[in-house]
Protein backbone atom coordinates (compact mmCIF):
# COMPACT_ATOMS: atom_id res chain seq x y z
CA UNK A 1 0.00 0.00 0.00
CA UNK A 2 3.25 2.41 0.85
CA UNK A 3 4.59 1.70 -2.57
CA UNK A 4 1.61 2.59 -4.14
CA UNK A 5 0.89 5.74 -2.24
CA UNK A 6 4.55 7.01 -3.19
CA UNK A 7 3.74 6.35 -6.85
CA UNK A 8 0.76 7.98 -6.84
CA UNK A 9 2.68 10.98 -4.88
CA UNK A 10 5.66 10.44 -7.96
CA UNK A 11 2.73 10.70 -10.71
CA UNK A 12 1.19 13.61 -9.11
CA UNK A 13 4.42 15.61 -8.98
CA UNK A 14 5.13 15.42 -12.77
CA UNK A 15 1.43 16.31 -12.80
CA UNK A 16 1.95 19.49 -10.72
CA UNK A 17 4.92 20.42 -12.68
CA UNK A 18 3.11 19.77 -16.39
CA UNK A 19 0.24 21.49 -15.21
CA UNK A 20 2.43 24.37 -13.91
CA UNK A 21 4.39 25.19 -17.16
CA UNK A 22 1.34 24.87 -19.07
CA UNK A 23 -0.32 27.29 -17.10
CA UNK A 24 3.22 29.53 -17.47
CA UNK A 25 2.24 29.15 -21.28
CA UNK A 26 -1.23 30.22 -21.38
CA UNK A 27 -0.41 33.10 -18.81
CA UNK A 28 2.47 34.63 -20.35
CA UNK A 29 3.37 33.46 -23.54
CA UNK A 30 0.56 32.23 -25.33
CA UNK A 31 -1.12 34.72 -27.98
CA UNK A 32 -4.59 32.92 -27.88
CA UNK A 33 -5.83 35.48 -25.12
CA UNK A 34 -5.56 39.08 -27.24
CA UNK A 35 -1.89 39.69 -26.04
CA UNK A 36 0.54 41.67 -28.09
CA UNK A 37 4.24 42.47 -28.21
CA UNK A 38 3.42 45.92 -27.02
CA UNK A 39 0.49 45.69 -24.36
CA UNK A 40 1.08 48.40 -21.86
CA UNK A 41 0.47 48.59 -18.35
CA UNK A 42 -3.22 47.87 -18.07
CA UNK A 43 -4.64 46.64 -14.82
CA UNK A 44 -8.54 46.29 -13.08
CA UNK A 45 -8.70 46.86 -9.44
CA UNK A 46 -12.26 46.85 -9.24
CA UNK A 47 -13.84 43.38 -8.21
CA UNK A 48 -16.70 42.27 -10.72
CA UNK A 49 -16.29 45.14 -12.87
CA UNK A 50 -14.48 42.74 -15.72
CA UNK A 51 -17.17 40.62 -14.96
CA UNK A 52 -19.94 42.48 -14.75
CA UNK A 53 -19.13 44.36 -18.06
CA UNK A 54 -18.88 40.88 -20.00
CA UNK A 55 -22.26 39.54 -18.70
CA UNK A 56 -23.88 43.52 -19.36
CA UNK A 57 -22.16 43.69 -22.86
CA UNK A 58 -22.48 40.02 -23.78
CA UNK A 59 -24.37 40.53 -27.21
CA UNK A 60 -21.22 42.27 -28.13
CA UNK A 61 -18.64 40.43 -26.91
CA UNK A 62 -20.15 37.10 -27.60
CA UNK A 63 -21.31 33.95 -24.66
CA UNK A 64 -17.52 32.95 -25.73
CA UNK A 65 -16.04 35.41 -24.21
CA UNK A 66 -17.70 35.99 -21.13
CA UNK A 67 -17.18 31.94 -20.83
CA UNK A 68 -13.64 31.96 -21.31
CA UNK A 69 -13.23 34.79 -18.97
CA UNK A 70 -15.30 33.44 -15.78
CA UNK A 71 -14.80 29.70 -17.03
CA UNK A 72 -11.56 29.44 -18.21
CA UNK A 73 -9.95 31.49 -15.12
CA UNK A 74 -11.98 28.74 -12.47
CA UNK A 75 -11.12 25.78 -14.74
CA UNK A 76 -7.39 27.07 -15.14
CA UNK A 77 -6.76 26.68 -11.16
CA UNK A 78 -8.83 23.83 -10.18
CA UNK A 79 -6.01 21.34 -11.25
CA UNK A 80 -4.04 23.42 -9.18
CA UNK A 81 -6.60 22.60 -5.70
CA UNK A 82 -6.74 19.34 -6.66
CA UNK A 83 -2.69 18.57 -6.95
CA UNK A 84 -1.31 20.14 -3.69
CA UNK A 85 -2.91 17.97 -1.20
CA UNK A 86 -1.94 15.04 -3.58
CA UNK A 87 2.29 16.47 -3.47
CA UNK A 88 2.27 17.82 -0.12
CA UNK A 89 3.30 16.13 2.97
CA UNK A 90 1.30 18.23 5.41
CA UNK A 91 -2.48 17.60 6.25
CA UNK A 92 -4.31 20.64 3.34
CA UNK A 93 -7.46 22.00 3.82
CA UNK A 94 -9.94 24.76 2.31
CA UNK A 95 -8.32 28.05 4.16
CA UNK A 96 -4.94 26.82 3.22
CA UNK A 97 -5.66 26.09 -0.38
CA UNK A 98 -7.29 29.46 -0.64
CA UNK A 99 -4.37 31.04 0.08
CA UNK A 100 -2.32 29.18 -1.92
CA UNK A 101 -4.01 29.73 -5.00
CA UNK A 102 -4.55 33.25 -4.37
CA UNK A 103 -0.71 33.47 -4.09
CA UNK A 104 0.11 32.00 -6.92
CA UNK A 105 -2.91 34.03 -9.07
CA UNK A 106 -1.78 37.51 -7.47
CA UNK A 107 1.53 36.34 -8.61
CA UNK A 108 0.71 35.52 -12.17
CA UNK A 109 -0.79 38.46 -12.08
CA UNK A 110 1.53 40.69 -10.89
CA UNK A 111 4.09 38.85 -13.32
CA UNK A 112 1.79 39.88 -16.09
CA UNK A 113 1.64 43.69 -15.08
CA UNK A 114 5.39 43.85 -14.99
CA UNK A 115 6.18 41.88 -17.86
CA UNK A 116 3.13 43.83 -20.38
CA UNK A 117 2.21 40.09 -20.74
CA UNK A 118 -1.69 40.74 -19.58
CA UNK A 119 -3.41 43.12 -17.12
CA UNK A 120 -3.77 43.26 -13.56
CA UNK A 121 -7.10 42.06 -12.73
CA UNK A 122 -8.32 41.76 -9.45
CA UNK A 123 -11.55 39.55 -11.23
CA UNK A 124 -9.44 37.40 -12.38
CA UNK A 125 -7.45 36.64 -8.67
CA UNK A 126 -10.93 36.10 -7.62
CA UNK A 127 -11.95 33.85 -9.86
CA UNK A 128 -8.55 31.57 -10.02
CA UNK A 129 -9.22 30.92 -6.38
CA UNK A 130 -12.53 30.62 -6.51
CA UNK A 131 -11.07 27.57 -8.82
CA UNK A 132 -8.26 26.40 -6.79
CA UNK A 133 -11.12 26.12 -3.81
CA UNK A 134 -13.50 23.97 -6.00
CA UNK A 135 -10.72 21.88 -6.87
CA UNK A 136 -9.66 21.21 -3.42
CA UNK A 137 -13.14 19.88 -2.79
CA UNK A 138 -13.45 17.93 -5.47
CA UNK A 139 -9.97 16.20 -4.24
CA UNK A 140 -11.61 15.65 -0.62
CA UNK A 141 -15.08 14.43 -1.73
CA UNK A 142 -12.91 11.53 -3.52
CA UNK A 143 -9.43 11.71 -1.64
CA UNK A 144 -10.20 13.39 1.86
CA UNK A 145 -12.93 11.26 3.26
CA UNK A 146 -10.68 8.02 2.66
CA UNK A 147 -7.76 9.83 4.70
CA UNK A 148 -9.59 10.60 7.86
CA UNK A 149 -10.70 6.98 8.37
Amino acid sequence: MEKKRETLRIVSILLFLAYLLLLAYLLFFSSTYGRTEEMGYRYNLKPFLEIARGIRYIDRVGYQYVLINIGGNIAAFMPFGWLVPLISERRQNTGKILFQTFLLSLSAETIQLVTRTGAFDVDDLILNTIGGVLGYWCYYLLFGRRKKK
